[in-house]
């Protein structure tokens, strides 16, 4: 549920405001059903609790296109939720959905925050990787090693990859939130063109 939360109120956020359609839209575009098992009821579940928690607001807005439809714009407390959902899915090992979600919307933080975040996972898998280390002694049916030794890998293939996720933020690639205001997952800017999204 963290990720469909984290994928909403980002997809509201950008939209500036939108209606349940339009968000489910955005996000089945992205292929969401596939990498964070989203569907359209847990899309308008995550909008009615995050309406309930105050974290969006629910209107109708005037020229939306079917009338009487309810539409949802994201208040402070979204805002101070959305930050948290990206810090916790890009520095902690969760469900991988949510670290895809905060892959996703990471663009919407400060370079050196994404990159400090991903250090702190990096940290983590370390960690893991060594305490997974088999020992000599370690009491375990022999063939149980090689689950181990799948977990090890798959520890292995993320710190790789989130290595490399660091060195493209390090040269600068992505536009991130500190870069301008045509960052993925800012909020429209008043007056100009919709962003490619």
């Amino acid at each position: 549920m963290s990720a469909t939360r984290l994928l909403v109120l980002g997809v509201v956020r950008m939209e500036g405001q939108a209606h349940g359609y339009r968000v489910g839209r955005q996000l089945l575009d992205w292929g969401t059903e596939h990498w964070a098992n989203i569907k359209w009821g847990s899309i308008y579940h995550a909008l009615r609790k995050l309406s309930q928690e105050g974290r969006l607001r629910e209107f109708v807005a005037e020229g939306d296109e079917v009338v009487d439809r309810v539409s949802y714009a994201i208040t402070g407390d979204g805002e101070a939720e959305l930050y948290r959902l990206i810090r916790r899915g890009l520095a902690r090992r969760e469900d991988p959905a949510m670290l895809f979600a905060a892959v996703t919307l990471m663009t919407a933080l400060p370079r050196a925050e994404v990159v400090g975040l991903l250090e702190q996972r990096l940290e983590l898998l370390e960690r893991t990787d060594e305490e997974l280390r088999p020992s000599d002694g370690w009491g375990k049916p022999v063939h149980v090693r090689e689950l181990f030794g799948l977990w090890r890998g798959t520890i292995g293939a993320e710190a790789s990859w989130t290595r490399g996720l660091v060195a493209s933020l390090r040269a600068g690639e992505y536009t991130m939130a500190d870069d301008g205001p045509d960052a993925f997952g800012l909020p429209p800017v008043p007056g100009a063109a919709a962003r490619d999204r």
